[in-house]
Order: C-alpha cells, then structure tokens, then sequence
C-alpha cells in the first residue's frame, strides 16, 4: 500500500491535545477530522481510510470508543494508540473489535510508529500484505507469553538444523534486554542489532551483513544489545526494514522473541511467513500457552501456519496428552522430550542438533525444520519427468 493514508481519529477526554502533534507527525499520515470523546456518529467518520483511537493507555474510555466505532462503521480498520504503558490493555483491546494497538510510552518515531500500525491495519482488511510483493526468505517468529520454555533453545536448534540442511539462515534476537541467543551458539556478541540500529543510513543487505555473527553451523546470528538500556533504540520502523533486507539474504529467518506481545513482537507476528508457539508440560505454560494461540487468534494470524511445540513433552507431572489437548484446544505439531543433553548443550553452547545429532530432541528439531522447508518449497519435478511429491507453499 502507497499514498496517504486518511484517518479520523478519536480522541480520549483524558489525552491532552498536544500530544496528538508526535503522534501524528508522519507525512503519510492525512488527518481528516479529530473527534474528541463519546459524542460522534457514523456519519462523522466520514470517509477516511481508518479510525486511529489515541488514549492514555488507563481506564475502560478506549475500549468503549472501539465498540461504538465497530456498532458505527464496523467494515472501518481500528488502531488504538496509547500514549502511555498500557495497563494490561492490549488483550482487551483486541477482544474489543481493534486491527492494531501501537504502544508509544518509549517511543521517539512516534509519528512513524503510528503510520506502520495504520497501514498495516488497512492493508490486512483490504485483503493485501503490508508490502507489495513478499521477499523469498521466510519469517518464522518463535513466540511464547512464559518465559523459561525454551524459546532461545528452539530458535538456535532450528536455525542451525535449517542450516544444516542447506538452508541460508539467520537468527533474530529480538529479547532486547536480556537475550541468550549469542550465549547459546557461543558467540561472543562483537557486534550487535544496536550497532547496527545506531549506525545510520539504510539497511541494504552488504551493512546488514556486516554486523552478523557466524556460526560454525553456516547459519547467522544478529545478536541483541550488549546492556538492557539499549533496547530502546530499536524501533517497529527499524525492524520493518530490517527484517525486508534479512528476507532477501537468506532462506529463513528466525525471530527469537521476548515473553510478552510488545510492539516489537506484534510488528514482528505481522511480517511472520509462521510462528512457532513454544510452551512447556506444567499448568502455569500450558495456561500461557492458550492465552497466546488466543492471541493470534484475535490478531486475525491463520491458525494453519501456527505450529505448537512443547518442550518436556514427556515430563512427569501429571498431565496427560488429554490434558494438553483440553487446554489448549489442539494436539501440538513438535514434542521435545527432556534430556540432560540439552543443559549439557545450552552450558557448551554447542546446539544439541550438533552436539547430539542422533538425541531425540535433535530429532524433533530437524522434524521442525523439515517442516518447514516442505511448507516454502514449491512442487518439485523429479529427474524422470513425473512430479515430485506435494509441498505446501505459503500463498
């Protein structure tokens, strides 16, 4: 999608004004009215392309003013804007009937921000991706809302099994503040996404392939900040492009993502070819687990390119496969049994698809990555003229 957008928006009694100037300072951006409270009509939303809601982030005010533009204009795209941190609302907002939520308490491209959540918002009920044509790489976002269940250990195990198999990859370590990824490959991180972020000009492939770490396995890494109070710097903007240039170097691209749904990873779920929902066989994660397929679910991601893998699958704690079905409403596509191997690896930093290649864990991993590959490759005629077997292939 191209052009301005044209947007209406609605704003929170308790937002003061002026802070809609940022949040709206986006050449793309074409403001058609600014309606403040409760008290409009459908007739009012005129016809601008999509709603923008900009709140404060507190109180139930957003959510009611998502119901009334989905009684109004439900065929309109929403996107609710919050100023300041969220308060827990970016589930409900979803629930309410929104397309989009962008979070701006950090941000300092607000305008930017703001423009991406919007055409993005457009392009998904248009039908359209968010970019015109899609790279030849494939996105695979590793997400799972509980931390501690092996979201970095299935991220560099599949990237280095994808590499193995012949596969160009990279390795994404999108935990800003506190991401292993570096630390379970055993690369020292001499040069980071935040060098990277900080080094100006644009991110064609030859600068984006001169801040990779490599690892002995042929795949890639691009490693997160060095300290915790260099995230802020990387930007959804940034990250739009980054992940554009990435997708045409390599054949996947692996998205290791932190334990929350933060603009970062929703910006990073949108651009996904798949995700992988990773989760554990205790309660607690399972519980997460749910919340975060739910989650998919309300942000309108296809449910058939969602794979589920759950690690220390045969754990006993009194679960039954029965019991993981129940919760989370489907049987999970991936079980990693536990073994001590996979400590062993992630203290070596040595990937257990290498260190312990016959391990059944390591055999899940490829069956992952198998996956995969067949899922992007398109049917193949064999040497002898007939067709070779049926491969899925992201429409």
């Amino acid at each position: 999608m191209s052009g301005l957008i044209r947007t209406t928006v609605a704003v929170d009694p308790d937002l003061d004004l002026r802070d809609l100037d940022p949040l709206l300072d986006d050449p793309g951006i074409q403001v058609l009215d600014i309606l403040e409270g409760e008290s409009w009509g459908a007739e009012e939303l005129g016809d601008s392309d999509v709603l923008l809601i900009a709140s404060t982030g507190h109180g139930e005010v957003p959510l009611r003013l998502i119901a009334k533009a989905v009684r109004e204009r439900p065929e309109r795209p929403i996107v609710v804007a919050c100023i300041g941190p969220p308060n827990g609302l970016v589930r409900r907002v979803f629930e309410s009937g929104a397309d989009d939520i962008v979070l701006l308490a950090d941000s300092t491209e607000r305008g930017a921000d703001t423009f991406f959540a919007l055409q993005k918002a457009v392009a998904r009920r248009s039908g359209a991706h968010s970019s015109p044509a899609e790279p030849e790489g494939k996105l695979v976002c590793i997400l799972g809302p509980k931390g501690g269940t092996g979201k970095t250990l299935t991220s560099v195990n599949l990237g280095v099994a994808l590499a193995d198999a012949g596969q160009r990859v990279t390795i994404v370590d999108l935990d800003l503040q506190f991401g292993d990824v570096g630390l379970a490959l055993g690369l020292a991180p001499e040069r980071t996404i935040y060098d990277l972020a900080t080094s100006g000009g644009e991110l064609d492939t030859d600068k984006v392939g001169a801040f990779m770490m490599e690892h002995p396995s042929g795949a890639q890494a691009l490693l997160a900040p060095a300290r915790p109070d260099q995230a802020s710097t990387i930007t959804v903007e940034f990250l739009k492009e980054l992940y554009s240039s990435l997708r045409t170097m390599n054949d996947f691209v692996i998205v290791d993502t932190p334990p929350a749904f933060t603009p970062e990873v929703i910006a990073s779920v949108d651009a996904a070819s798949f995700v992988c929902m990773v989760g554990m066989l205790d309660a607690p994660s399972l519980k997460n687990t749910k919340l975060g397929l739910e989650t998919l679910e309300l942000m309108n991601y296809p449910r058939e390119r969602t794979q589920v893998l759950l690690n220390r699958a045969d754990a006993t704690v009194g679960l039954s496969r029965d019991d993981v079905v129940g919760v989370l409403g489907r049987n999970p596509d991936i079980l990693v049994p536990s073994q001590r191997d996979i400590v062993r690896s992630v203290n070596a930093g040595q990937p257990i698809t290498l260190s312990a290649k016959r391990s059944e864990p390591a055999k899940a991993f490829r069956m992952l990555a198998d996956r995969y590959i067949a899922a992007s490759s398109p049917v193949q005629p064999s040497s002898n003229g007939r067709k070779g077997r049926r491969l899925l292939r992201r429409s």
